[in-house]
C-alpha cells in the first residue's frame, strides 16, 4: 500500500493557461476560449486554497515556493476545531463556484477534468458535514487522530523525510516547523477530546496502540532521536559563514525536543490513557442513529458511488471461497495434500527459506533479493504495458521510526523537485514478518507493475495542479492489486511454485480485508471475531492481523478498495477481451487503463469502451 496518510504525488507539472489570449475563439474541443480561461483559473484558485490549507502538502509533493510565489516549508498544518470549521465552509464555497462553471462538450478532456474535480468535492462536503473527523483530496478519516496517522508521526515524518534542508533557510524553517508541533499535537488532543465528549471515540484497542506509540517516540534516547540525529547531520554540511554554526542549529533543535516536543507527547499519551476509560470495545465506529449512513458514505468515497455494504460483503466471501479452491490446486500440485488450505499456508511460515534471527547480514540479503525481483520485472514490463515508463526505483528499508507506526512495505513516489526518487520501502525490524514467498509479490504491488508503474505513467500526463493532488484509492490500489495478477500472467512466478502461492494468498487476504471491513463496520463484527477471521482465512500471524482490524477500525471503508477496485478491473478486460476476440492486446488494454492519470473507474470503463470501439470501426 502506498503512505497511509498522504495523498499520491505525482512529478509536477506547472499550470500555464491552456490557451494564450490570441488566435481562434474556441479550442480544439470548440470549447470558448474564455470558457477555458475561466476553468482553468478556478482549478489554480482551488490548488492555490488546498496548498493554503496544507502547506505540509506542498513540501511532500515537492513544490517550490518561488513558483507559487508563497512560503509554506516554515508552516504546519492548522489542526484547530475552527480551522475544521473555516474548512467545511471554504470547500462549500470552492465546489459552488465549480458547480457553476459553464457547461462544455462531455467528451473533452477538459469536461473530465472538471467532472473528477467536482464529484470529489461533492464527497468531501458531503463527509465534512458531520462535523468530526478529518477529510482532504482523496482522504477521509472518522477520527481527529488514530494509531497511524496525526501530527505525532506525520509531523516527524515530513522533517525527516521531505524537509528541504539545502540552506540556512532552510535549516530555519525546519526549526520552525519543529517548534510549532506542540501546538499541533495540542490541537488534535482538543478535537479528539471534543469528539469523544460528542461520542466520537476510536476503539479501546486503537487508543492502546496510540498510547504505546506515542510513549515509545518519548522514550528514544536524545542524542540518537531521529529528529535530531537526521537534522544534525545534514546542517553540517551547511558553509557556517552563511549561518548558524551547525552546532547552534544541533543545540537549538535539541532544546526544543527536551523542552518542548516531548513533554507534548508525554501530555497526549496520559490524555489517551484517560480516555481509554470509556472508550468502546467493539471496532466499528459507533455514533447513533448516523452509523449506518456514514459507512455507506465513506465506501462510496473509497469504492463507488451507492456503495452496498452488503453486496460487498457477499462478493468477498464468495471470492474467498473461490480463490481457496485455487490455492488448493496450487498446493497439490507441489505435493501439499495434507490439512486445509489455511493450515498448509500458515506452515509455510516457518518452513520457508527465512534468517533465523533479524541481523543486518540478513536484512541486507533480503534488500538485495528485493532489489533482483525488481529487475526481474522491469524486464518483464514491456510485455504488460505499451510504452511503459523507465523510472528508478530504489528499494530501501523503511526508515526505524517508522517502522513502529507502520507493518508491511510502502511505495513513496518521486518529488517534483527531483530530490528523491520513487522509493519502495519496506519494514525489516522482524524478519519473519517477510518469507521467501511473500516477497515476489510484494515487489509487483508496491513496484513494477504495480505503483511506482502507474505513478511513472501518470507523471507524463499533462494533469492540472488539482488532480495530481488527488488519489483515488479505487483506482490506484485496484491497478496495483491488478498488478499481481499481471506479473502471474507474464510467468514471473513460473520457476517459482512458491512465491506463487504467495501470489494467491496476497490476493485471498484483499477479500478477506473486504469481508472484514464490512463486518465490523455494517455487521457488528467484533474484534476477537474479526481477527480470527482473517487468521483463520489467510493463515497469516495473528499479530499482523490485529494491526490489520485496527487499521480498518480508523479507515472505513479503504481496505475495501483494494478488492473491489481489482474485481472492476477484471471485469472490464474479461468484457474487452470478449468483444475483441484476437485483436485484444494485453498491453494496450493495460495502457489504456494507466494513460488517463487516477480517475473514477466509470470513468476507467468509459475509456475502455471508447479504446475497443474505435478497434472494432477499423
Amino acid at each position: 500500500m502506498k503512505r497511509l496518510d498522504q495523498i499520491h504525488a505525482f512529478t509536477l507539472l506547472s499550470i500555464s493557461l491552456l490557451v494564450s489570449a490570441c488566435g481562434p475563439a474556441v479550442n480544439e474541443d470548440g470549447i470558448a476560449r474564455s470558457t477555458v480561461q475561466e476553468i482553468d483559473r478556478t482549478f489554480q484558485d482551488t490548488a492555490r486554497a488546498e496548498l493554503a490549507l496544507s502547506p505540509e502538502t506542498a513540501t511532500r509533493l515537492g513544490l517550490e515556493e518561488r513558483t507559487l510565489r508563497q512560503t509554506f516549508n516554515d508552516l504546519l498544518d492548522d489542526r484547530s476545531q475552527a480551522r475544521f470549521e473555516r474548512t467545511r465552509l471554504l470547500r462549500l464555497e470552492l465546489s459552488d463556484r465549480l458547480n457553476r462553471l459553464p457547461d462544455i462538450p462531455d467528451d473533452s478532456r477538459l469536461a473530465r477534468h472538471l467532472d473528477i474535480i467536482r464529484n470529489q468535492y461533492k464527497v468531501l462536503t458531503r463527509l465534512e458535514a458531520y462535523g468530526f473527523g478529518r477529510y482532504e483530496p482523496g482522504l477521509a478519516r472518522p477520527y481527529a487522530v488514530d494509531q497511524l496517522s496525526g501530527a505525532w508521526i506525520n509531523v516527524p515524518d515530513l522533517l525527516i523525510a521531505s524537509q528541504p534542508l539545502s540552506s540556512h533557510a532552510d535549516a530555519e524553517d525546519y526549526l520552525k516547523r519543529l517548534a510549532a508541533l506542540p501546538g499541533a499535537i495540542a490541537d488534535e488532543r482538543r478535537r479528539l477530546m471534543s469528539d469523544a465528549a460528542n461520542g466520537i471515540v476510536p476503539p479501546r484497542f486503537v487508543l492502546d496502540l496510540l498510547e504505546q506509540r506515542l510513549r515509545a517516540f518519548v522514550a528514544e534516547p536524545i542524542g540518537t532521536h531521529p529528529m535530531i540525529q537526521t537534522f544534525g547531520t545534514v546542517v553540517g554540511g551547511l558553509d557556517p559563514e552563511q549561518g548558524r554554526p551547525a552546532n547552534e542549529y544541533r543545540g537549538a533543535a535539541t532544546r526544543l525536543m527536551l523542552e518542548e516536543v516531548l513533554p507534548a507527547y508525554r501530555d497526549f499519551a496520559d490524555a489517551v490513557a484517560e480516555l481509554k476509560a470509556d472508550a468502546p470495545e467493539m471496532p466499528g465506529l459507533q455514533i447513533g442513529a448516523e452509523t449506518e449512513v456514514y459507512y455507506r458514505d465513506s465506501l462510496s468515497f473509497y469504492t463507488q458511488p451507492g456503495a452496498d455494504p452488503d453486496f460487498l460483503h457477499q462478493q468477498g466471501l464468495q471470492a474467498v471461497s473461490d480463490i481457496l479452491a485455487e490455492l488448493d490446486v496450487q498446493f497439490a500440485s507441489l505435493g501439499l495434500e495434507a490439512g486445509t488450505v489455511q493450515q498448509r499456508l500458515a506452515l509455510l511460515v516457518p518452513t520457508s527459506q527465512q534468517p533465523a534471527e533479524t541481523t543486518q547480514a540478513a536484512r541486507d540479503a533480503v534488500l538485495r533479493q528485493l532489489e533482483d525481483l525488481v529487475v526481474d520485472a522491469e524486464a518483464a514490463l514491456p510485455e504488460m504495458i505499451d510504452n511503459p515508463p523507465g523510472d528508478p526505483l530504489i528499494v530501501t528499508r523503511m526508515p526505524a521510526y517508522k517502522e513502529r507506526a507502520f507493518s508491511g512495505a510502502v511505495y513513496v513516489p518521486a518529488r517534483a523537485n527531483g530530490t528523491s526518487p520513487g522509493l519502495f520501502e519496506i519494514n525489516l525490524g522482524h524478519l519473519e514478518d517477510w518469507p521467501d514467498f511473500a516477497l515476489p509479490t510484494l515487489v509487483y504491488h508496491e513496484g513494477i507493475p504495480g505503483h511506482h508503474t502507474e505513478a511513472g505513467v501518470a507523471a507524463r500526463v499533462r494533469l492540472p495542479l488539482l488532480r495530481q493532488m488527488m488519489w483515488d484509492t479505487a483506482y490506484g490500489e485496484g491497478w496495483a492489486v491488478y498488478a499481481e495478477d499481471l506479473a502471474d500472467g507474464a510467468g514471473l512466478y513460473s520457476n517459482d511454485p512458491l512465491g506463487r502461492i504467495g501470489y494467491l494468498q496476497s490476493v485471498l487476504f484483499r477479500a478477506a480485508r473486504l469481508v472484514v471491513d464490512t463486518g465490523i463496520h455494517a455487521k457488528g463484527w467484533s474484534y476477537q471475531e474479526a481477527v480470527d477471521y482473517l487468521v483463520e482465512t489467510t493463515g497469516l500471524p495473528r499479530a499482523s492481523m490485529e494491526e490489520e482490524v485496527a487499521r480498518y477500525a480508523v479507515w472505513p471503508g479503504q481496505a475495501a478498495a483494494y478488492f473491489n477496485g481489482r474485481y472492476r478491473i477484471i471485469d472490464m478486460r474479461v468484457r474487452a477481451e470478449a468483444v475483441l476476440g484476437g485483436r485484444f492486446d494485453e498491453a494496450a488494454f493495460n495502457a489504456v487503463l494507466l494513460e488517463g492519470g487516477p480517475r473514477p473507474l466509470s470513468m476507467v470503463e468509459q475509456d475502455v469502451e471508447a479504446w475497443y470501439g474505435e478497434l472494432l470501426q477499423n
